[in-house]
């Protein structure tokens, strides 16, 4: 749903209020929400149906025909990853879980494909296509491997933004995709998803970075936080109740500080399963495998610009192996499920243990998405991962 379809729909909903408005001797300002002029793009969900938002992440596709050195990939990856796997690695899986959720909005946290593995750009399109042929409104934010490829960031953001139902703006600030989506429902805008690209492109081609937004450092920069502030503020003045969300793909300092209550932190050594851990609090879910690198904003200093906005959710990838959702100082810290077996991901074992790996594994690959279903006040009323692989869904 792009934003020229959006004003149609909101002309329409404008003319209606106004007839209604002149009908009760009331003015047409009276029952406009002027919040609703302000996100980048506007999800329109029927009253009386509760919003399905799913976050997909790290699709990652490696398409080993393409890879830069033969000796980057061992003889049995490059066979596993070979240009004509792409249905069985992850497109098979996409199919199932669009079919099964029924999401309204997808969210993409990230590593949408694997640059270094696609200087030609045909995974890029090819996935562009394959999400977009379900027809269905879906918002992707940049990861630390896109960068990579030849084609340069400029020519995968035209790919993204020539999309049809695709909801995505490269914006002026530091970064490749910096915009907002809105929820609405009714006339009211229940949530705002600031999708912001959290840079950390180490390896980016000298494509990409010539476009001088492009940054090998991970974080936000000041520019994307006066953004931020700025359209927040807006919103909040407008629209005190509006719900907001942030969705980047390398996670801040204080998912530590949320998943800490399960003895978890970057030097930990051991799995957790939250399902299964004695301590679970309601609300909580997920597995913990990897032990990551360090977080940014070390200080918080930029947590606490988002929770002066008033943030309950913070969505991100980049781990893998780690896909949890818990919820700490009133805000739920998510780590999307990964959706395909391109790069490191969870396997159930025979013995019932999961473990992390690269493949080839004699195990069954663990898929899947992460859901969070929503009220008509944009609340966030359930959340849970819908397994494809591996696990039931219960």
């Amino acid at each position: 749903m792009k934003r020229k379809i959006v004003a149609i729909i909101c002309a329409v909903l404008f003319l209606f209020s106004f007839s209604v408005g002149c009908m009760s001797g009331e003015s047409s300002e009276s029952v406009k929400n002027p919040a609703l002029d302000i996100p980048d793009f506007i999800v329109e969900i029927p009253k009386g149906k509760n919003p399905i938002i799913l976050q997909i992440t790290d699709t990652q596709t490696i398409d080993s025909a393409q890879r830069r050195r033969q000796d980057r990939l061992s003889n049995a990856m490059a066979e596993y990853w070979a240009t004509d796997k792409m249905d069985e690695r992850l497109n098979g899986y996409l199919d199932k879980i669009i079919e099964e959720v029924k999401p309204d909005l997808i969210l993409f946290t990230g590593d949408l494909i694997y640059g270094e593995f696609d200087d030609a750009g045909t995974s890029m399109e090819a996935l562009v296509n394959k999400i977009d042929g379900y027809g269905i409104p879906w918002a992707p934010i940049f990861g630390n491997h896109e960068p990579e490829s030849k084609k340069g960031v400029d020519w995968q953001c035209y790919m993204l933004e020539s999309a049809k139902n695709c909801l995505f703006k490269q914006g002026k600030v530091t970064g490749n995709g910096n915009y907002t989506v809105g929820i609405s429902q009714g006339g009211k805008l229940t949530r705002v998803f600031f999708m912001m690209d959290s840079n950390g492109a180490g390896n980016a081609s000298e494509e990409s970075l010539s476009n001088g937004q492009t940054m090998p450092t991970q974080g936000f920069e000041r520019d994307q936080v006066a953004w931020f502030e700025e359209v927040g503020g807006k919103i909040k003045k407008d629209s005190p109740e509006t719900k907001i969300s942030f969705a980047f793909h390398i996670q801040i300092q204080a998912f530590y500080d949320a998943y800490a209550k399960y003895g978890f932190s970057k030097d930990s050594t051991t799995p957790i399963n939250i399902d299964t851990h004695p301590n679970k609090a309601d609300g909580d879910f997920g597995y913990l495998g990897y032990a990551w690198g360090d977080g940014w904003d070390v200080n918080g200093a930029i947590f606490a610009k988002m929770k002066a906005l008033g943030v309950d959710s913070i969505y991100c990838g980049h781990e893998h192996e780690n896909s949890a959702s818990v919820v700490f100082d009133g805000v739920r810290f998510q780590f999307g499920q990964k959706i395909s077996t391109y790069d490191r991901c969870n396997w159930l074992m025979a013995d019932g243990t999961i473990k992390g790996a690269y493949p080839p594994i004699n195990g069954t690959p663990i898929m899947g998405g992460t859901v969070n279903v929503l009220n008509e006040n944009g609340e966030i009323i359930d959340a849970y991962i819908h397994y494809v692989s591996g696990f039931e869904n219960k």
